[in-house]
């Protein structure tokens, strides 16, 4: 996973710095985050994350029971003796309310997928806030065109021969979704 990010991020550096150059731009939208993230880098190292990473794939690292209730807020490091080599951190989150309690019971769930996240034993504790999480508004997808009489036919005609009135439903619905994204 971080692989794929890292190449598609250096896409994006790319071609920032072709634009940079040249003043042009290929055709396309760049996304917001994109620019913006390795300007928060250096502001994700003050609070002791190694870049702004871990806050954009927070909902994929602790699953969808505790994205929308929980928000990292810095990974606290101990102070390093060089006899002593490598210790791992606290990770700060900041959680409503009442799902402090469950997420108390998740925390070696938590801790196990942030360290797989991170390749290595990155934390070995977390500190759980009762704080107030920033509210995230939920992608919607956008609304499906509808389709064209040839494009219905088409659809209908390969669906003609499924038997099960459910299973032609979700075909239907899913062809609908193709034909219309194209």
């Amino acid at each position: 996973m971080k692989k794929k990010q890292d190449s598609k991020s250096s896409a994006v550096d790319t071609r920032l710095q072709k634009t940079a150059q040249t003043g042009f731009r290929k055709k396309g939208a760049v996304q917001l985050r994109d620019v913006i993230g390795s300007t928060l880098t250096p502001l994700c190292r003050k609070q002791g994350f190694a870049s702004s990473d871990i806050l954009r794939f927070w909902g994929e690292i602790v699953g969808p029971q505790f994205a929308e209730c929980t928000e990292p807020e810095r990974i606290r490091w101990p102070r390093r003796d060089e006899a002593q080599g490598f210790k791992p951190g606290t990770l700060v989150l900041h959680c409503e309310g009442a799902q402090s309690v469950f997420l108390q019971h998740e925390q070696a769930t938590i801790i196990q997928r942030v360290n797989a996240y991170f390749g290595y034993p990155a934390i070995d504790r977390i500190q759980i806030l009762q704080r107030p999480v920033n509210a995230k508004t939920p992608k919607r997808p956008d609304p499906l065109r509808p389709l064209t009489l040839t494009e219905a036919d088409a659809l209908e005609h390969q669906i003609e021969g499924v038997k099960d009135d459910k299973m032609a439903e979700a075909l239907r619905r899913l062809g609908h979704a193709v034909l219309a994204r194209n």
